[in-house]
């Protein structure tokens, strides 16, 4: 498989993992009930009945332990089929992935630069000032306000770092691609990537 596939095949090993976790999380698959009715106590002529309650899709549950264990080994033997493949790039992908990661951050962040304008905006009467008047009485009296807002940066300058970093994060997003679908992992998962937890663990018991 290639490294695409491979992360694709640790994100299934992860869901059944947390599939099987959760079944034995819960106590109805891990015991057995029966319930024994003593009618002849109760009322005369009628008979005790023992009913066992049956639980649907029950798997024996030391099979589904070693079912949960076998995804760890197969969890560690992809690990490091992964960390071998990723050794032999030409460029440390994890290094790549993130800082890529860090340039599209970056450009949404420029992008709202972007958007920034300046403006004037006139508030009339908002302003309060305070005179005295020929009687010597302190009296108000109101003026208009224009609040005039001035981007303190080049937003040309802006424009052009978003096309450069748009086309490294592009090229960057490019060699990533191609090196996930052109590098092979030397591993193969032991069920059907496509099939459901449940049909997986049944195939599981079943062959083992």
């Amino acid at each position: 498989m290639n490294l695409k596939e491979a992360f694709q095949a640790q994100n299934k090993i992860e869901a059944l993992f947390d599939f099987v976790s959760g079944y034995l999380d819960d106590e109805k698959n891990l015991i057995s009930v029966t319930e024994k009715h003593f009618r002849s106590k109760a009322a005369e002529g009628q008979q005790d009945e023992k009913i066992n309650i049956v639980v649907e899709d029950k798997f024996p549950p030391d099979k589904v332990i070693d079912f949960l264990l076998m995804l760890i080994d197969e969890r560690e033997k992809l690990a490091k089929a992964i960390h071998a493949a990723k050794s032999s790039m030409k460029f440390d992908l994890d290094s790549a992935v993130d800082v890529n990661k860090k340039r599209h951050n970056a450009l949404e962040t420029l992008r709202t630069l972007r958007n920034f304008k300046s403006s004037s905006l006139l508030e009339k009467n908002s302003g309060v000032g305070y005179v005295f008047n020929k009687e010597g009485n302190q009296t108000t009296y109101r003026y208009d306000i224009e609040r005039v807002k001035t981007i303190d940066f080049d937003r040309n300058r802006v424009r052009e770092l978003i096309k450069k970093l748009q086309a490294q994060a592009n090229k960057i997003s490019n060699e990533i691609d191609s090196a996930l679908i052109s590098t092979n992992v030397k591993y193969k998962l032991p069920f059907d990537m496509n099939a459901g937890g449940s049909e997986i663990l049944e195939d599981f018991i079943t062959n083992k």
